[in-house]
């Protein structure tokens, strides 16, 4: 696409340079593109990535309706940490040098754009500044490739820096061997082409006339074996089962991708009127990259009828993944004739979810035969999960079955089983989970290892920091059930408003014991809740029919840092610490997938209210 002149002004506008420190929340999210370095002798490293949600993730392709930024990490030479030195940053556009040729721009002190000619001897610095350890910067600002006319095009960009003031010895992500030809790995943020006006592949235009949330309707169905990309123009039916993907173990990089675009809304039809759900198989990913401002939403078609007591209008999602299981065979049929989970790659990606909703979902065909609002079945640590709420779920909020998915930022609200449950050795991780009960809630957590062998390995054992789990506080609803065998690493947990017929803790079942020590002069850590508060009086429940190896009060008495006292849990949402739940020590998981917030539960304030913007409440 040949662009006018002008539009480099339109481009200069749109684009922003700055550098800054980097942030463990970035950093510890990853899915940056890891680049090349020139010259290939320096230790320095590059990534870069293109995101429309503040790098929760990143997309090989953004939407061309949506503002995109281009986020570069640098980490210099170890020799260049804490020497001065001048930044650099470079663009290759198409169509915008002469002739609607490929055009190079570098950008100059006082945050102008001007050509620049490729040659290292030309090249002049924007900024200067002290090296650190790690360093972001985000090249690209806010850029809607609609309103730029650069639908369909890609941006290539280099950043670099030169210390010592010698700009012929500059390091870069790599321009090529001769440093001025093409090659190498350049930064792209590339732009989708405009959405179409008609219903994108692999799916069929609704009835004339239907529209869903104001838009025309698309429809799903049956099995889908190549790629989709459900642009948000549209709204998106699922008219029955809908599978992405075939069942066999696949590489991560030849599945099958269904995309879905911020803003997007996907709805099922009303149960009773044909049960519609969605699959992402073994051989799929799902690319859901919602954003604060225009999260995706899985609904049903009646949403507008549905109140705070609505739950279970439709089946809801599901992920099969080819990670392990403790399962004999290491395979399993998912509920709901979901499809077969597990494998051997704990690595394995199911795709990304960031800033979803999944509401008024479930179904319990038997007591052994639910559909959640969300499962995770089989489903491995390259599954990118940020942001994502179940509201009003029938059965349990989230499953997992198995495998290693890690989490951030889950919301949970009045799902009428366990808000969170697991089983089948799930071994991953989360952070921030804020759980909302209502009356018909059963557990905040129910955790198993294995139902049919409780020692079976892998044994489950997630680890889990900054939970806050608020009860109903006028039924018997209860907070944590860790049975059947599972270890859990728990800690930085908030648990309340149980009033008094519910409990707060629950320990079941010899293997659980005896995989924690069996005692309490001999716990060996791997059934732990520190650094946690549970409201004063609230049940640490003793069983009259389970033969318990220790009292799970004296269990919670010899965790580190854990006490009882007030849980003065507020904000609209009832979930956000008051001064007294701040007043506790934290002491977050050394381990970089945890952010070192300075707070134990979900939600410190309500500054920092990570739920608000996006997420829905009756």
């Amino acid at each position: 696409m040949k662009l006018k002149q002008s539009n480099l002004t339109a481009l200069a506008s749109g684009i922003a340079l700055g550098v800054a420190s980097l942030t463990a929340q970035a950093d510890g999210h990853g899915g940056l593109t890891q680049l090349g370095t020139f010259p290939a002798t320096s230790d320095a490293r590059f990534a870069a990535g293109a995101t429309i949600n503040g790098g929760v993730s990143y997309l090989a392709e953004v939407p061309a309706s949506e503002p995109a930024d281009l986020v570069f990490t640098i980490e210099p030479d170890p020799d260049d940490v804490g020497e001065e030195a001048d930044i650099f940053a470079v663009l290759r556009i198409p169509g915008l040098g002469a002739d609607g040729s490929v055009g190079w721009f570098q950008r100059i002190s006082g945050g102008i754009w001007v050509p620049w000619d490729v040659s290292i001897a030309s090249l002049q610095p924007y900024t200067s500044k002290i090296l650190e350890a790690h360093e972001s910067i985000t090249l690209i600002d806010g850029l809607v490739g609609n309103d730029a006319n650069m639908a369909g095009m890609t941006i290539d960009s280099y950043v670099g820096y030169a210390v010592g003031g010698d700009f012929s010895k500059v390091t870069f992500n790599t321009l090529g061997p001769s440093q001025t030809d093409a090659d190498g790995t350049p930064a792209q943020l590339a732009i989708a082409e405009a959405a179409g006006e008609n219903c994108p592949p692999n799916t069929i235009a609704g009835p004339a006339g239907e529209q869903f949330h104001g838009k025309d309707v698309c429809v799903l169905s049956g099995r889908i074996t190549s790629n989709a990309h459900l642009t948000s123009n549209f709204s998106y039916y699922l008219a029955d089962q809908v599978i992405i993907g075939g069942n066999d173990v696949t590489a991560n990089e030849d599945k099958v991708r269904l995309t879905i675009d911020a803003g997007t809304t996907v709805f099922a039809p009303t149960a009773g009127g044909g049960l519609g759900y969605l699959v992402i198989d073994r051989g799929g990913r799902l690319h859901a990259n919602g954003s604060r401002e225009k999260p995706i939403v899985f609904t049903y078609e009646l949403e507008d009828e549905a109140n705070e007591t609505t739950t279970g209008q439709w089946g809801g999602l599901v992920l099969n993944g080819s990670a392990p299981l403790n399962v004999q065979g290491g395979t399993a049929e998912g509920e709901g004739q979901s499809g077969t989970y597990g494998g051997e790659n704990p690595d394995d990606s199911s795709g990304v979810m960031t800033f979803v909703q999944v509401k008024y979902a479930g179904q319990a065909f038997t007591e052994e035969d639910e559909l959640n609002g969300i499962a995770f079945q089989g489903t491995g640590s390259g599954t990118l999960v940020d942001y994502v709420q179940v509201h009003n779920n029938s059965d349990d909020g989230i499953e997992f079955f198995g495998g290693t998915t890690n989490a951030r930022h889950i919301l949970l609200s009045g799902n009428e089983d366990d808000a969170l449950d697991w089983t089948q050795g799930w071994r991953g991780k989360l952070q921030f989970v804020a759980i909302r009960q209502n009356s018909a809630s059963d557990h905040c957590i129910e955790a198993d290892s294995n139902s049919d062998n409780n020692d079976a390995e892998p044994r489950a054992k997630p680890v889990i920091s900054n939970i806050t789990c608020a009860g109903p506080s006028d039924s018997g609803e209860n907070g944590f059930l860790l049975r059947e065998g599972t270890s859990a690493v728990i800690s930085n947990a908030v648990i309340g408003n149980f009033g008094e017929e519910g409990y707060c803790v629950d320990i079941d079942d010899a293997a659980t014991f005896t995989a924690a020590g069996g005692s309490i002069a001999n716990l060996n850590g791997s059934l732990t809740l520190t650094n946690s508060r549970l409201e004063t009086g609230c049940d640490l429940k003793a069983d009259a029919e389970d033969v318990d190896f220790f009292s799970v009060a004296d269990w919670f008495a010899a965790q580190t840092g854990s006490m009882e006292g007030g849980v003065d849990l507020g904000g609209d949402s009832g979930l956000i610490n008051g001064h007294m739940l701040n007043a506790v020590e934290p002491a977050i998981p050394d381990d970089p997938f945890f952010e070192p917030v300075d707070y134990i539960g979900a939600i410190k304030d309500e500054t920092s209210d990570w739920t608000a913007g996006w997420s829905y409440s009756d």
